[in-house]
């Protein structure tokens, strides 16, 4: 007969989980990317069970519960809160938002949700007076610990199965050591979402940039490019907005079929340049390179000089730098040394987290003085339902919100293209915002916008598809760059925009922001006149060094991208 207490320590025990699962709970009912698909909520759940239960093979029942409420329970507030607030589990620019908030900020959000403080209080209080009167004894049963062991490896199998399927589809060149060196790497990306281990591994990760950012700080502090600051133009004006993943051929202001960009097409004084390429296929190896003077062929450049953000500060302009992306080591290090730093910290997969709430930090910032900007947008960042309102879905049908990665078929194709293609409908309205509110300054200006890297879609023999393939896609390489300048600006210089004008079609990389911005400018000293696109010493390019998605540094001609595709 079972005696009353074991049943007392039973219901205890099953309490306990019950608190441990709170979140987990919470995430199957409203996670986004959960929401539409039963079977992704049985693996879910499948897989934090396994993950929650392994501690409890080695563990005794109380120690176990000891070690779970320090490590999971206590945070648990952390991914309700992130579920609540963005319908998704804690992310890393979650966690980086809280990490900012200052203690009067934090004390002034805590007394106005009071109520909800106590309750966490008494659910503190009673998971761990629970805890305590558990009897430490063996938690798991010897029978049942083969069974939760077999479902672990199975977990582990179907993982690395089912990833490495999408692996296949994303890269199908890959031999069989990239393919399962991608499937773990996926099906580790998946802890990303699972919490508390997203929560760790992001806070692993934030450690580890912030030393990055402070060991950067450290070795370009006394850097100086050597520039006398300029004495003319007393209120210019000079933006550089960095795009994702757009591709050369899908703007319409480049001879694409579809009208993408109708209002960036009616603008005066809008250049768009026919052949520039970016050095990288991966956001992490291409915006360092277009920030500073680093090439692939000299890529530790970025970490021995300062970026172009500082070299308009030395010519003696405001900088001021908004990020709408989770930032790279040298924006971070960029962003706090500028004088209107703004980080808009919104996890990526979160609907709403849209381009056009830069304009507000743009606004503040801007005053009547010199002054350069850089403004990282999301752009076309994978899923690109996410990027855009309703009202910009002119191109149907697509595949939802709440499609995953595995979506991303030959099969779907078109709808991937129609998601994209309304997303290149937003930037044409949120470059024309832009463009319109700098001009309504009536002030000499310029705003340049390049693209990160591109995208593909299948094209070709490889069928290469999104960016970051070790392969070589112009589709991934070729970007749109747009110039426009300002009447004020046009006055100024009319050498200079003539020079624009006449190397629109020159073969170029992304090298070329860097010194043609401070050619722009009249910043001499460190300008590379072969490389500035407002110089009649422009240089055509035939060839160029460029990262693939594994970082491996390859020199390409342009007549290989098109032998290539």
């Amino acid at each position: 007969m079972i005696q009353k207490s074991n049943i007392i320590n039973v219901l205890r025990i099953l309490l306990l989980f019950f608190l441990l699962l709170l979140p987990i709970f919470y995430s199957l009912g409203v996670a986004a990317d959960l929401e539409y698909s039963l079977l992704k909520k049985i693996a879910y759940f499948w897989v934090v069970l396994i993950l929650l239960l392994i501690p409890a093979l080695f563990l005794k029942a109380r120690t176990y519960f000891i070690v779970e409420g320090i490590f999971n329970f206590l945070f648990f507030p952390i991914d309700i809160a992130s579920l609540y607030l963005n319908k998704q589990s804690t992310s890393i620019a979650f966690l980086q938002n809280i990490l900012r908030t200052n203690f009067g900020e934090a004390t002034e959000l805590l007394s106005s949700l009071w109520p909800l403080c106590i309750g966490v209080v008494i659910l503190y209080v009673i998971y761990f007076s629970l805890t305590l009167r558990v009897e430490n004894k063996n938690l798991i049963p010897k029978k049942f610990k083969k069974i939760i062991l077999i479902s672990g490896v199975l977990a582990i199998i179907a993982g690395i199965t089912f990833f490495s399927i999408y692996s296949k589809n994303k890269n199908k060149n890959q031999n069989i050591v990239q393919l399962v060196e991608s499937a773990v790497s996926y099906s580790y990306m998946k802890l990303f979402k699972i919490y508390p281990y997203n929560l760790y591994i992001h806070l692993g990760r934030l450690i580890e940039l912030d030393y990055e950012q402070r060991k950067l700080e450290k070795q370009v502090s006394s850097f100086k490019f050597g520039i006398t600051p300029v004495q003319s133009d007393s209120s210019a004006l000079f933006i550089l907005v960095i795009g994702e993943a757009v591709r050369y051929d899908h703007l319409s202001l480049n001879g694409y079929h579809r009208n993408t960009t109708p209002l960036l097409g009616k603008r005066n004084n809008l250049i768009s340049f026919d052949n520039v390429y970016s050095q990288a296929n991966l956001t992490a190896y291409s915006v360092p390179l277009i920030l500073t003077r680093a090439t692939p062929d000299d890529s530790e450049r970025a970490y021995r000089e300062k970026s172009i953000s500082e070299a308009f500060q030395e010519a003696g302009y405001k900088s001021g730098y908004i990020n709408n992306q989770i930032s790279l080591p040298i924006e971070s290090r960029t962003i706090r040394n500028c004088d209107y730093p703004h980080e808009i910290l919104k996890p990526i997969d979160v609907d709403g987290a849209y381009d056009i709430e830069m304009m507000n930090n743009l606004k503040e910032s801007v005053s009547d003085t010199l002054q350069f900007f850089v403004m990282h947008m999301l752009g076309n960042h994978f899923r690109y339902e996410y990027r855009y309102p309703s009202s910009f879905e002119v191109y149907k049908p697509v595949m939802g919100k709440s499609f995953s990665y595995l979506g991303v078929k030959e099969e779907n194709k078109e709808m991937l293209i129609n998601a994209y293609d309304n997303c290149i409908l937003y930037l044409d309205y949120f470059m024309d915002e832009l463009i319109t509110y700098v001009d309504s300054l009536n002030r000499s200006a310029v705003v340049l916008y390049i693209s990160d890297h591109g995208e593909s879609f299948w094209e070709g023999e490889k069928k290469l598809t999104l960016h970051g393939s070790y392969e070589i896609s112009e589709y991934e390489f070729h970007v749109p760059m747009l110039v426009w300048y300002s009447d004020e600006y046009a006055a100024n210089y009319p050498s200079k925009v003539e020079n624009l004008k006449k190397n629109k079609s020159h073969f170029m990389s992304s090298d070329v922001v860097f010194y043609s911005l401070l050619d722009m400018a009249s910043v001499k000293e460190v300008v590379d006149s072969t490389k500035s696109i407002s110089s009649e010493y422009l240089q055509p390019i035939d060839s160029l060094w460029l990262f693939n998605g594994r970082g491996d540094k390859i020199r390409y001609s342009f007549n290989k991208f098109h032998v290539n595709e």
